[in-house]
């Protein structure tokens, strides 16, 4: 597989050289933050699920340690909390606790979901029996940002193993399987409950003990590890380039709008066009200051942002100023009607274009939408990138 991280990064660092002026303090302060990821590989996993799904109890279970604080409390995390996990080989890997997703209102507010997905590489969505229709349209509304989901079952202590296999199967029918393929779901017991064992004596006694058993994670563990040894370029590659599209997008808006404003320019271009037109000896040479002055506004229109079709329009805008003065009509009318063209010509060219640069932002050399399109359709049919080819 190609050195994906090394391509984006390489994008991170040309595209802030050559945007530097466009481009916000904040903006500025990301693309260091998006390039420091890189250098560091740190992985991002979110856990993800609605209250009392026992999310900062898995934590704790992958941790191996009581970091995250729990309890019976509905929403025990008041907000995004980060913590770091063990390193694995050249990777970091860093767990993040969010609130419950039903906790904010009813719904999976927005501001909260981009705050932790727009952070997470994988996503670790905790479920603790049959999903509820909010927690298929949360999984439905994480995957538009491209992140990948592992479906932990939670809590598979509580039921009885025939309990526990009806649901896994559940979760397995075709109309989940929209959202979530079979090898996406891992079954634990993060905390699991106390049991009652029986302690006997080599005096003949015995007693009655509550003990409570060790997490049931280890699965869960190796799946994530696993995923991270044959998909971490992948994954961190695909996040960063997300990021830095979110980026170009805001970027080539703000221009867009500029473009929007710059009446005052194309008006500037027409008058001139109209003057030379006006006071020019020959139609030829009408043509010929028309298309070029046509051609310096394309030119400076388009800058520095990737089009599709920035021939098309100059070829236009050239041809359709020569056709005006070969008509073969009357010197005067000529000239008004070369006019009317170049007016006309402005029209189409500031449209057309703007269209275009809105269509194409993200692609070209620079673009991260060109690379997350060759990322996703690279990898494997075993991926869990797969599905989001389309």
């Amino acid at each position: 597989m190609q050195d994906y991280p090394l391509q984006v990064r390489d994008r991170l660092i040309n595209y802030r050289h050559l945007f530097q002026k466009e481009l916000i303090d904040s903006e500025l302060s990301q693309l260091s933050t998006l390039a420091d990821k890189l250098e560091k590989n740190t992985i991002a996993i979110a856990v993800f699920g609605m209250v009392s799904r026992g999310k900062s109890s898995l934590i704790n279970a992958l941790l191996g340690q009581k970091i995250s604080e729990t309890g019976a409390i509905h929403g025990v995390t008041k907000d995004v909390v980060v913590y770091e996990w063990e390193a694995k080989g050249k990777l970091q890997i860093r767990l993040i606790d969010t609130q419950g997703i039903d906790e904010v209102g009813g719904g999976m507010r927005e501001e909260l979901a981009l705050k932790a997905a727009k952070q997470a590489d994988l996503i670790l969505f905790v479920i603790a029996g049959d999903m509820t229709r909010l927690e298929q349209e949360a999984i439905a509304h994480l995957q538009t940002f491209y992140k990948p989901i592992l479906l932990v079952f939670n809590k598979t202590d509580l039921y009885t193993t025939c309990d526990r296999v009806a649901i896994h199967a559940a979760l397995q029918n075709p109309e989940m399987q929209k959202l979530i393929s079979p090898q996406e779901i891992v079954l634990v017991a993060a905390d699991p409950k106390p049991i009652k064992v029986r302690l006997q004596y080599s005096d003949g006694r015995s007693q009655e003990v509550w003990e409570k058993p060790q997490p049931e994670t280890q699965e869960l563990k190796e799946r994530i590890l696993d995923l991270l040894n044959t998909e971490g370029k992948a994954l961190l590659a695909l996040n960063v380039s997300r990021s830095l599209l979110e980026i170009q997008e805001a970027v080539t808006h703000r221009h867009l709008q500029k473009l929007q404003s710059s009446t005052a320019i194309a008006t500037f271009v027409f008058i001139s066009e109209a003057i030379a037109i006006l006071l020019a000896p020959a139609l030829w040479l009408d043509a010929l200051v028309s298309g070029t002055l046509s051609s310096l506004l394309a030119i400076w229109t388009i800058g520095k942002y990737p089009i599709q079709k920035q021939y098309v329009w100059l070829i236009m805008v050239i041809a359709i100023a020569t056709l005006s003065g070969v008509l073969g009509l009357d010197y005067e009318v000529t000239r008004y009607v070369q006019i009317l063209w170049t007016g006309l010509s402005l029209v189409v060219l500031l449209n057309g274009i703007t269209k275009d640069i809105a269509i194409s932002q993200g692609y070209g050399k620079l673009g991260a939408k060109s690379l997350i399109e060759q990322i996703i359709h690279s990898v494997p049919d075993s991926s869990i990138l797969q599905r989001f080819r389309g």
